[in-house]
């Protein structure tokens, strides 16, 4: 009858394992940061965000404009504290042309330029007649060619381009006194103009219209271009396509609602806006239109238009007069985005600008002002649970882990009596009960010996060897008996680990450490605090939960008081406590001694309960070990360490409590990960950590088990990290051609850079902006022909330099993510180092040996005048008479004591 029961029990657990992890599809999970003046913004009242080429982010507000790199905003002063006559301070929109030139619409209409070769914002017009009295009649545009047309009103449209090479150049283009209302670029190297009298081609190479006029008899308001066809909206709300060269064909009648911005979708949607609220789509192919609208509690009345932008396949929409969110294109609905007016935790969903990045980023700034990021959590990180309908959850509390790479099987234990076998064939199983029918209780640790057996940890039944029979597994228990000496001294077991020998020791949490000898084995009998360790202290070190062996053989046994080092030697258990050299103070830095790992160097880890990690990486002259401590002094995110496993390049992974990170020994560099890259509140339980067949590092939790894709967390293309040198600093004040005349070029845009000689210091800012990866980046960098190795970047992300030798060298950064570290992005820059004296080296070895040769001639001198007063002895006039003539000899010794 209880076979039966356990056998139905065995068959239920299995269908609940073989569950699917997931069901259904999942709305867009992000993490929201929110950004203001209080961080640097010029203003919280923000009408754009665009990105240029290089990865800058700048928006344009209702007090300046300012350039944001994911770390520092860099504004610039508008107004008439900008010195620049009639800079409004407040911008409408701003426009990037190919050059990276920020193009301004600003508020009275007024455009202006900030040439990114010198970083000053200048009139693109001053010096033509009128030119102050230039509005834009219509937005500008710019061209892939580098070109920007600016409709200015009652002028017509110039033509401009500002090349750092050839400066500014602007052509004028007669419209005929046309009213322009839109612009956009053709395929054929042409632009088409919308009007109050139809539709215009521009040709480029001429810098003319062309006689060609279409829809004369409309009032044009939208254009959009997808391949060879044109659409074309009116102020009547008809939409035509046009295909050339003369086929026109009305896809949209008439609604009498003003249509005033359109976007084709990659999928053959034509999207659009008009003077209702909210947002449509019109299908070319079928005819069918529909129109979007959200419940906008703070509707935006003055604005007209709308956004549409398509980022990997999604179309984001900003709707007229309020309402944001991205299509659905299987459900053919507009989703919110964490702006559900019904949620109460939801942003605004009136949104005044937005901008959505290919790396999964979300710039918007709604009614609530300010600029919000919303980060798109990836799946680089899953936690799957092994019974995903548990009703318990100690059914997926994971905290004993195993991987064999013979066997090609994961193992995983649970604190509901069960022990899950995950075969890399797909085949699973999963075992809850001994051969004795008995169940195995909490799992808290699996260790493998060199015969093939599994040693099974439970808190509650002490230690089962598991040995494979064939087809199936035997489960053999050890646990301590009432009135058997021999027995086990505490059934509450938590790791089990093998020596050279073949001796099995257990860490017991209560009971101390346990050993199982190898000649004992069959006996069952096992030496323990109370029997045959003479050594062990009596009071102390009875917590162990975790337990090691080192790579001298000796056994490490972590516990609430510390380490203990135990050895098997001529049948005598030899126990101290762990010797650590007191040369370096490299002690942990707790004695809660949380879990011990090796790594594949012999290296031994030691994670601790708020004393962080300790690591060994030499002995000393007394054969005592030297540990490297990491704490939150130098980088470690926590120092509440719960689990640690290595993966095959030697870098160390481990856990905190909500925290996972791994560790480079060589660089010396940390890398974390947290809720973006897919972890959750879910706490990390101790001691369960394991690289598995693939690669992949399982984390075990209180409900299921991180796993974390490192084939996710490499970069393909190191160039998808947009690193740029952001800033130069000379003589500790950073550098803009517009802040002060020392320079006359903004150097982080150019590729050579003089340091005069006056300059105490130089240094540079570098910062890789792709905005997903940010917290994941690293830096080194290093000045070749100075430097002889890359140095590692602090968080400042700057490199400063002093007293650099007069020279010529090549400041080089690069930037990278810890796990695949040669997928790098790297800049370089030239310095040219000017002294005010030649202090190279050969100069160097001049000066010595001058001051040597004029230090020897003064000694030569002074020897010689020495030898000369000597040798002629000094003539003093005599006293004892009146001759003029009459002298006596004086010594000269005899005279230094006279005058002494």
């Amino acid at each position: 009858m209880n076979k039966s029961f356990r056998h139905i029990q065995q068959l239920l657990m299995l269908w609940l394992l073989l569950l699917p992890l997931t069901a259904g599809a999942q709305p867009l999970r992000a993490i929201h940061t929110h950004l203001s003046t209080k961080d640097g913004l010029c203003s919280n009242a923000i009408s754009a965000i665009r990105q240029d080429d290089y990865g800058y982010l700048w928006i344009a507000t209702w007090n300046g404009l300012s350039r944001y790199d994911g770390y520092e905003f860099y504004n610039y002063r508008m107004g008439s504290g900008s010195g620049v006559k009639h800079l409004h301070n407040r911008l409408l929109d701003i426009r990037i042309d190919q050059f990276q030139n920020i193009w301004m619409h600003m508020y009275d209409n007024r455009v202006f330029v900030l040439n990114r070769h010198t970083d000053k914002i200048i009139n693109p017009f001053e010096g033509k007649v009128g030119y102050e009295e230039f509005l834009l009649g219509s937005r500008i545009l710019t061209t892939s060619k580098g070109e920007v047309l600016l409709n200015i009103r009652d002028v017509g449209l110039y033509v401009a381009h500002l090349d750092p090479n050839d400066g500014l150049k602007s052509t004028l283009v007669d419209t005929h006194g046309m009213k322009i209302g839109c612009m956009a670029e053709g395929v054929d190297d042409d632009v088409w103009l919308g009007t109050t009298q139809g539709i215009y081609r521009g040709i480029r190479k001429t810098m003319a219209l062309d006689t060609l006029s279409i829809l004369t008899h409309e009032e044009v308001t939208a254009l959009c271009v997808n391949a060879y066809s044109l659409y074309a909206a009116t102020k009547q709300g008809a939409i035509y396509r046009i295909t050339f060269p003369t086929k026109i064909q009305q896809i949209r009648k008439p609604t009498g609602k003003t249509v005033f911005n359109m976007f084709f979708d990659s999928h053959g949607l034509l999207w659009f806006c008009d003077d209702q609220m909210g947002a449509s789509y019109l299908n070319i192919e079928t005819g069918k239109e529909k129109h979007f609208q959200q419940f906008v509690p703070v509707p935006e009345r003055d604005g007209r238009g709308g956004e549409f932008n398509e980022v990997n396949d999604r179309v984001w929409i900003l709707m007229n007069n309020g309402g944001y969110g991205y299509y659905n294109r299987e459900a053919d609905c507009v989703e919110h985005f964490y702006n559900d007016p019904m949620e109460s935790w939801s942003i605004s969903n009136t949104v005044y600008a937005s901008l959505e990045m290919p790396e999964g980023v979300v710039w918007e700034s709604t009614s609530s002002r300010g600029l919000d990021k919303l980060e798109l959590q990836k799946n680089n990180i899953v936690r799957r649970k092994p019974i995903p309908n548990a009703t318990s959850t100690e059914e997926n509390e994971i905290r004993a882990m195993y991987y064999d790479k013979e066997r090609k099987l994961l193992l995983l234990g649970n604190k509901r009596s069960s022990l899950f076998l995950y075969h890399d064939n797909g085949q699973k199983s999963v075992i809850t009960h001994d051969s004795k029918g008995d169940p195995l209780g909490r799992l808290y640790g699996i260790s493998k010996d060199s015969q093939g057996n599994y040693w099974i940890c439970s808190k509650d039944n002490g230690v089962y060897k598991m040995m494979p029979n064939g087809s199936g597994w035997t489960l053999k228990n050890y646990r301590h008996e009432d009135g058997n000496p021999m027995s086990m001294s505490s059934s509450a077991a938590y790791e089990a680990v093998e020596d050279k020998d073949g001796n099995i020791w257990i860490a017991t949490y209560g009971g101390g450490v346990n050993l199982l000898t190898k000649e004992n084995m069959a006996k069952d009998a096992f030496l323990h605090p109370l029997r045959g360790m003479a050594d062990y202290p009596e009071r102390a070190y009875q917590k162990v939960r975790t337990i090691e062996a080192d790579p001298d053989g000796k056994v490490w046994a972590g516990t609430t008081d510390g380490i203990l080092e135990l050895s098997y030697e001529n049948k005598k258990v030899v126990v101290k406590e762990l010797e650590m050299s007191t040369e370096t103070g490299s002690a942990p830095l707790s004695i809660d001694i949380i879990c011990i790992r090796r790594d594949n160097k012999g290296s031994m880890w030691v994670g601790t309960n708020g004393g962080g990690i300790a690591h060994t990486h030499n002995k000393d002259k007394n054969g005592r070990w030297e540990m490297h401590i990491f704490d939150a002094g130098n980088g470690l995110p926590s120092e509440e360490i719960r689990s640690i496993t290595f993966d095959e390049k030697g870098n160390t992974w481990f856990a905190a409590e909500h925290i996972i990170c791994s560790f480079n020994a060589e660089k010396h560099i940390f890398t974390s990960f947290a809720e973006l890259d897919g972890l959750d509140d879910t706490r990390i339980s101790e001691g369960g950590a394991i690289m598995t067949g693939n690669g992949n590092i399982l984390f075990g939790t209180l409900d299921g088990y991180y796993e974390v894709d490192r084939q996710k967390l490499m970069a393909s293309d190191g160039a998808l990290l947009k690193l740029q040198i952001t800033g130069f600093l000379l003589s500790d004040e950073w550098q803009s051609p517009r802040l002060g005349s020392k320079i006359d070029y903004y150097v982080p845009g150019s590729t050579h850079v003089r340091v005069p000689s006056e300059a105490s210091n130089f240094g540079f800012r570098f910062a890789a902006m792709n905005y997903q990866l940010q917290h994941r980046v690293h830096y080194q960098y290093m000045l070749e022909g100075y430097d002889k190795d890359w140095r590692n970047a602090e968080k400042d992300r700057t490199a400063t330099y002093f007293d650099v030798p007069s020279g010529t060298y090549v400041f080089k950064v690069k930037a990278f993510l810890l796990e695949s570290p040669d997928k790098y992005d790297i800049r370089s820059i030239e310095v040219d180092v000017r002294s005010a004296l030649p202090l190279g080296p050969l100069f160097k070895w001049v000066l010595g040996i001058m001051l040597l040769l004029l230090t020897a001639f003064f000694v030569y001198k002074f020897n010689k005048e020495f030898k000369r007063k000597i040798e002629f002895p000094v003539e003093k006039k005599s006293d004892k008479g009146d001759d003029e003539d009459s002298y006596e000899i004086i010594d000269v010794d005899k005279l230094g004591e006279e005058e002494q």
